[in-house]
């Protein structure tokens, strides 16, 4: 008879009831904790910046700003130009609606032409359509990059947050330190550190790769003459910091105002093969050369982790979602009884199979 294993189903047991314990202060505390994370994270990504302004300028407090300057003062230009096309392009969604209407209906003739059979008509779809309809994805994106006083607010509690992290980071770091026993400090010293680079490569790797993307979308729209190409294509490009789906959405908006605003259907086509070549590029090899080994998550619990922060925190725990994920796994691969999960988590966990058996003979 198989002896049940008590110290697997009480791990098991711990990990369901801190799972829904953590849910729920998630759900309730994301307008404190979601700034608080993001400040974090920028404080860690800027202190190499700080660093070494601080080399030069002593004083802690004008260090730390001249560092949020280097990076505001790009953002601030890039958000002018792109909110300017933006407002553009709003201005002109009355038009893009007809136009759209026009392109389908000639695009349904041809298919009628090509299969007699089917007999699509344009105006039986657009009536399914007449409330959300192809234009919807623009007024969405164009809603959701207005300002709100929300969204005002979480971004000043993240910059203040970010600021006091950097002003107080000797202190915050060796508080955090000595809550480990001695005999565990350089350990723990080293855990710190990996998750420090871990945040550091992912949202360096990230920006990069957002540059990267922006700039081949936007030779690769202008070739194929759309208007505003280095707004979609920056768009694009910004919309992949949204793991696996980012890419796509983005390509699918260009590809609408092309099928809304051009004369010749071969446009929206290249538009819609080229997103998909660039998608392949970036996630085969952009992404992989880029941000590297460092977040090392299989896809099966990247997605998880992806579905769980997004059904609390939506599109921000989409984005945080594998960066968070990475942390908890090198938190867990850390401690003798959660080395499991990590293993379990890792990229490599079919290569590393065998670690599960030796994991459990420890307990036997």
């Amino acid at each position: 008879m198989m002896k049940p294993n008590h110290h697997g189903l009480r791990n098991a047991a711990y990990s369901v009831i801190i799972l829904i314990g953590v849910g729920y202060l998630l759900k309730i505390g994301s307008s404190i904790i979601i700034p608080f994370i993001f400040a974090t994270f920028l404080a860690v990504f800027l202190h190499p910046v700080e660093s070494k302004i601080n080399h030069y300028i002593k004083w802690k407090g004008v260090s730390v700003f001249l560092s949020f300057l280097a990076l505001i003062i790009p953002f601030v230009i890039i958000t002018s130009l792109f909110s300017y096309q933006l407002l553009t392009i709003l201005e002109s969604l009355p038009s893009i609606g007809d136009n759209m209407t026009k392109g389908l209906d000639q695009m349904l003739k041809k298919i009628n032409g090509l299969i007699p059979f089917i007999q699509l008509e344009s105006g039986e779809l657009m009536k399914q359509t007449e409330d959300p309809n192809l234009t919807g994805p623009l007024k969405y994106i164009g809603q959701g990059l207005i300002s709100t006083t929300s969204f005002l607010t979480s971004l000043g509690m993240t910059l203040i947050y970010s600021f006091l992290l950097l002003y107080y980071r000797k202190s915050i770091s060796k508080f955090i330190l000595y809550q480990s026993e001695k005999s565990s400090r350089a350990d723990f010293k080293v855990t710190l550190g990996k998750i420090k680079d871990t945040i550091q490569s992912y949202i360096g790797g990230l920006g990069l790769v957002v540059v990267i993307l922006s700039v081949l979308n936007s030779i690769g729209l202008s070739l194929i003459g759309i208007d505003y190409a280095i707004f979609w294509g920056t768009l694009a490009g910004i919309l992949a910091i949204i793991p696996y789906v980012g890419t796509l959405v983005g390509g699918m908006l260009p590809f609408i105002y092309a099928f809304a605003n051009t004369d010749t259907s071969w446009q929206p086509i290249a538009v819609l093969a080229y997103y998909l070549f660039i998608q392949q590029v970036e996630g085969n090899f952009i992404t992989p050369k880029i941000v590297g080994d460092k977040v090392d998550i299989n896809p099966l619990f990247a997605i998880i982790s992806l579905v769980f922060f997004g059904t609390f925190w939506g599109v921000a725990g989409v984005v945080l979602a594998l960066p968070i994920i990475s942390i908890i796994k090198i938190i867990l691969s850390n401690f003798e009884g959660t080395l499991a999960y990590a293993a379990l988590m890792s990229a490599n966990m079919n290569d590393n199979a065998g670690i599960f058996k030796r994991i459990a003979s420890r307990h036997e």
